[in-house]
């Protein structure tokens, strides 16, 4: 790098779960880089989002929660025209998998799931985002709950619920 330190800034929003998180990878890289220093800004959600649309950013902790059920939706974020790409990611190979898998290869199962492992892997050689996190929940269900359809992404729907 030609230096012998470097200050980065750690863009996360100030919920107390992102300040932890945000103040423990700054003690983890600061301890395990040497030269290297974190500052961390715990923004309002608005502030956060508008640095990282703007690119106003080195390190930024944010979430995404898949609209649909399909690994596409996380893996297309990462697309260049994405408005969620902040970090402006790019790669030929990535964008050549997604749009076989989007076109020639959408009606075949096994060649559209390949195209998304290939994206996928190039995308980790990349690592423009490294997943620190997954968020799960539980629910109490009374035993007599029938007609929910729990959905892998998004909420419950009750709207053909009923008791047995």
């Amino acid at each position: 790098m030609g230096r012998s330190s470097v200050t980065l800034t750690l863009v996360g929003y100030d919920t107390s779960t992102d300040k932890n998180q945000s103040e423990f990878l700054q003690s983890q890289i600061e301890s395990k880089l040497s030269g290297v220093k974190v500052e961390v800004k715990s923004l309002t959600f608005l502030f956060a989002y508008n640095l990282a649309v703007k690119g106003e950013f080195d390190l930024q902790l944010s979430y995404w929660l898949n609209d649909y059920a399909d690994p596409m939706s996380e893996l297309e974020t990462h697309e260049l025209n994405n408005s969620h790409n902040f970090g402006k990611y790019t790669s030929k190979n990535f964008n050549k998998q997604l749009s076989l898998a989007k076109s020639k290869n959408a009606t075949s199962q096994k060649a559209y799931f390949k195209n998304l492992l290939n994206a996928q892997k190039q995308l980790s050689k990349g690592n423009p985002v490294i997943p620190l996190c997954t968020e799960v929940e539980d629910h109490l269900v009374n035993s007599n709950l029938r007609g929910v359809l729990w959905n892998t992404t998004g909420t419950a729907d009750y709207t053909r619920a009923y008791f047995k």
